[in-house]
């Protein structure tokens, strides 16, 4: 159960551990976000650009290969590369969050006599 600040318990750890799990969630947060809206938007224009632009879609850009068929092939190449930078970044900046949490989380239980 959570403490409130008023509380007497409440310790200046707890009110830490408060504002790290608060960063937690919000860089958690950006970095689906970002990766979500990246792929599910550029499948949406390919989409909106093949439903209303059939014949843009149709140009040839050379020999056989059409527009539509090289966005098509672009969508798995920005699939990918949004799959890629979510990783990367949730290394970088999600990862250290949650370390720091579990750190902190940890030697609480270890106190109380807890068993990891």
């Amino acid at each position: 159960m959570r403490q409130a600040p008023w509380d007497a318990s409440y310790t200046h750890e707890t009110h830490r551990h408060d504002v790290d799990l608060a960063a937690l969630r919000s860089a958690y947060r950006l970095l689906r976000r970002i990766s979500t809206l990246t792929a599910l938007g550029s499948f949406v224009v390919y989409v909106v650009l093949s439903c209303y632009a059939p014949g843009l879609m149709g140009s040839k850009i050379t020999g056989e290969l059409s527009l539509g068929m090289a966005l098509g092939v672009l969508q798995l190449v920005v699939t990918f590369a949004a799959v890629f930078w979510y990783g990367r970044s949730a290394q970088r900046s999600v990862d250290p969050l949650a370390r720091a949490v579990r750190e902190r989380a940890v030697p609480a239980g270890r106190d109380a006599g807890m068993a990891r």
